[in-house]
């Protein structure tokens, strides 16, 4: 297996200005607007290190609602996302979920870390969230050993319990994902750490069944998507 040496990033785009009194919030968030209206939102936080992918999920999640936004993505070797940005699907399996794009937060190069470190906080509300840890395919680094519990350092919470492991470039792999897991002690020690969650995402394709299978493994997904497919049909309900 060739590992891809291409590196998904979000570029941060113009700022989304917060609704005016008694108006119905946007779609888009920047920064601290997504907190001028309280909500009860169930979100999907993407975490990981730079070029694993994060926005291009992302956007997989967000084709999947038939959302008309998106977030930047491009390949670059430099970090591109500085803020927290959000989006929301009005209809994911009948459930209006935000979707969080982060930035790396183990990167030392960050502006303001402890200030985008806080407000992915607020989007990190047990039981009304999902932690989608990105990884590529056949790139587990140095930096990524480790990287759930530095990150549950940074976030003061242990979201091992509501994370699932997201890897990207699913096209690239040879053989079972088992036998890909077994193989790599480092992603292996997290997947554990994760109970055992963990997908795969060709960002490439246009098929929502591998956004109908995450929905599947996010704990308690009865209760949050009440209009969950039965046979992986289509999650556009």
């Amino acid at each position: 297996m060739t590992p891809s040496t291409s590196q998904h990033t979000s570029a941060e785009p113009e700022h989304a200005s917060a609704p005016p009194a008694g108006e119905e919030a946007p779609e888009h968030y920047i920064g601290n607007s997504a907190f001028e209206k309280a909500d009860s939102m169930f979100n999907i936080v993407m975490l990981g290190l730079t070029g694993t992918g994060k926005s291009a999920s992302a956007n997989t999640i967000l084709a999947a609602g038939n959302s008309r936004k998106h977030f930047k993505s491009k390949s670059s070797s430099m970090p591109v996302t500085t803020r927290c940005e959000a989006i929301i699907v009005k209809k994911l399996c009948g459930t209006r979920v935000r979707v969080v794009d982060t930035p790396d937060f183990l990167n030392d190069q960050l502006k303001d870390s402890q200030a985008q470190v806080e407000e992915c906080k607020r989007y990190c509300q047990p039981g009304r969230c999902v932690v989608l840890l990105v990884l590529q395919l056949g790139r587990f680094t140095d930096g990524e050993r480790g990287i759930l519990e530095k990150l549950e350092k940074k976030l003061d919470w242990k979201i091992r319990k509501r994370t699932i492991v997201l890897l990207t470039h699913k096209e690239d792999l040879e053989g079972s994902l088992a036998e890909y897991i077994n193989a790599n002690d480092g992603l292996k020690s997290i997947v554990d750490m994760c109970g055992n969650r963990i997908h795969l995402f060709n960002n490439s394709s246009n098929d929502t069944k591998q956004v109908t299978e995450l929905i599947e493994k996010i704990p308690n997904n009865e209760s949050i998507f009440p209009k969950f497919p039965k046979e992986n049909q289509c999650c556009v309900c």
